[in-house]
């Protein structure tokens, strides 16, 4: 009985939001970047367990070498 309640809702949304189709899938979906901010924290954790370092302190030094190549 709840699976045509939530469709309904789904449709009623869908319709005020005016959004047409998965919107996952739709040009305006941010689910890329998301997708790609998940990966690079997924990095940074790796590489804070495997040198010892705190989450901030790699992404620290991840930014200094980033300047230092961009300049040299």
């Amino acid at each position: 009985m709840k699976r045509p309640k939530i469709e309904e809702k789904h449709r009623r949304d869908k319709s005020i939001l005016d959004v047409e189709g998965n919107y996952l899938t739709s040009e305006k979906s941010n689910i890329g970047f998301v997708r790609f901010i998940a990966m690079v924290s997924n990095c940074i954790e790796y590489l804070s367990h495997k040198y010892g370092l705190s989450f901030y302190e790699v992404i620290k030094e991840c930014s200094k070498e980033l300047i230092r190549k961009g300049f040299s």
